[in-house]
C-alpha cells in the first residue's frame, strides 16, 4: 500500500523487448487471410461470385460458409446468433461474407476486390427503437434485482425520483488490434496464438467451427496491446478463420 509497484515486464515495454502475436516468427509457409466484407447494413444475399477471387494472384484459398466443417457461429451467448461468415443475410455493415487466404496479406487484399456480390436491400435497423418494432429479442434476458416489496416501498415513499438514460456504443480503442496466428499440427491439433483476454472461450469456439475436440485446440496468450473488454469475444472471427485455413 501507498507505493508504486511496477508492472512484472513494465522495462520490456518501455525497451521495446515485450514480443506480441505480429513479432511472433512466421512459420515457414505462412499464409495470410483477408476478409471479403459487406457493403451493405442489412440485405439479403442474392448471389456470390467468387470465381474472379479464385483465380487472382496469389490466391491459395477462398473460404465460405460451406467450408466450415462444424458450427458457423461464433456467438458467445450460446444463442447461436453471430455467424462467422454470412450466407443468405446480412445484418451489419461490413459483415465477413468470404475469406481469402492467399501467400501474402496484399495479394488477398486485392482478390477479394473481384468478388461480385448481388443484394437485395432490406430496411436497415439501427436504433434500439426500431430494433424493438421489429420484433428483435434481446441479446440476453434482462436482468431484474430485486429485494423486498417494491410496490409497497413506492406507495410509502414520500418522494419520487424519474429519469431516463441512453449510453451509446464506444469502440474500444487499443494499440493492438484483432489479430490471430493459427499453427496446425498433428491430425485434428492446432495452436492458435491470440490476442484475447478469454483463452478458453477461443477453445471452445474453434472447436466447434471445425468439429474437433476442445483438446485439439491450444490457445497461446502471452500478452495483449491494450483490450478493456474489447477481446474478451470479438477475437473469436480472426481465430477462427485463421484455424480453419491453417487446417
Amino acid at each position: 500500500m501507498h507505493r508504486p509497484i511496477p508492472h512484472d515486464s513494465a522495462h520490456k515495454h518501455v525497451t521495446g523487448e515485450a514480443l506480441y502475436v505480429d513479432d511472433l516468427p512466421e512459420p515457414a509457409g505462412t499464409a495470410h487471410l483477408y476478409l471479403g466484407l459487406s457493403d451493405r447494413a442489412h440485405a439479403k444475399i442474392i448471389a456470390l461470385d467468387l470465381d474472379a477471387v479464385r483465380a487472382s494472384a496469389g490466391v491459395l484459398a477462398v473460404l465460405t460458409a460451406a467450408d466450415i466443417p462444424g458450427v458457423n457461429d461464433m456467438s458467445s451467448t450460446g444463442r447461436h446468433d453471430e455467424v462467422l461468415l454470412a450466407t443468405d443475410l446480412v445484418s451489419y455493415h461490413r459483415q465477413p461474407i468470404f475469406a481469402v487466404v492467399g501467400e501474402t496479406r496484399d495479394a488477398a487484399r486485392r482478390a477479394c476486390l473481384a468478388a461480385k456480390v448481388s443484394y437485395e436491400d432490406l430496411p436497415p435497423v439501427v436504433t434500439l427503437e426500431e430494433a424493438r418494432s421489429v420484433g428483435a429479442d434481446f441479446v440476453t434476458e434482462p436482468l431484474k434485482l430485486e429485494r423486498g416489496d417494491i410496490a409497497s416501498a413506492l406507495e410509502a415513499s414520500p418522494r419520487r425520483l424519474e429519469g431516463s438514460m441512453r449510453v451509446g456504443g464506444q469502440e474500444h480503442f487499443y494499440l493492438e488490434g484483432q489479430v490471430a496466428l493459427a499453427v496446425p499440427g498433428e491430425d485434428n491439433d492446432v495452436t492458435i496464438h491470440s490476442s484475447t483476454q478469454h483463452p478458453s472461450e477461443i477453445q471452445h469456439i474453434v472447436s466447434h467451427a471445425l468439429g474437433v475436440p476442445s483438446h485439439a485446440v491450444t490457445v497461446e496468450v502471452r500478452r495483449m496491446g491494450g483490450a478493456f473488454g474489447g477481446k474478451e469475444t470479438q477475437g473469436n472471427l480472426f481465430a477462427c478463420l485463421a484455424a480453419l485455413a491453417a487446417k
